[in-house]
């Protein structure tokens, strides 16, 4: 009769070690963030989703790059970016796109407060990791200045 009370409190108390031990393991691979998607092609997305959590809509190049997820709980490793084209006047949303690439969070620095998602035209994705409010991209910088060329000589021509 001891023998199956003891063999019953080691098994729980083992069972309770090993729940504790990995939500403490998935405590430190979880690291939750306010997101910013920066969309650089001229149509508007909707429903952008990261791993099936869906972070926001932004609008066309050059009015995205604002909040649009406060308290995104995040992952590391290899993530499932995917989205919709928003339709033109009349029309429809288009079908559910996914990325090009499959962009990794790599490790989380511990310091980090914001996700930036960079989303290209060419349906490529780049995550970027930091502690003030995001910014460009460097290849998002490239699409800007060409972009503001663009506007200097449609204004110049009228």
């Amino acid at each position: 009769m001891l023998n199956k009370i003891v063999s019953r409190r080691t098994l729980l108390a083992g069972a309770a070690l090993w729940l504790l031990g990995t939500s403490a393991t998935m405590a430190q691979s979880d690291k939750v963030l306010d997101v910013y998607i920066f969309n650089y092609s001229d149509r508007t997305l909707l429903d952008v989703s990261v791993n099936g959590v869906r972070m926001g809509s932004p609008g066309p190049y050059p009015y995205s790059g604002r909040r649009n997820k406060v308290g995104a709980r995040l992952n590391d490793g290899a993530q499932t970016v995917t989205w919709r084209v928003g339709g033109s006047e009349g029309q429809e949303a288009g079908p559910i796109m996914r990325s090009s690439n499959t962009p990794t969070m790599g490790e989380i620095p511990s310091d980090a407060r914001y996700l930036s998602i960079h989303i290209y035209p060419d349906s490529t994705v780049e995550f970027n990791f930091s502690r003030r409010v995001p910014v460009l991209s460097k290849r998002g910088e490239a699409i800007d200045a060409d972009y503001r060329r663009r506007k200097a000589a449609q204004a110049e021509a009228s």
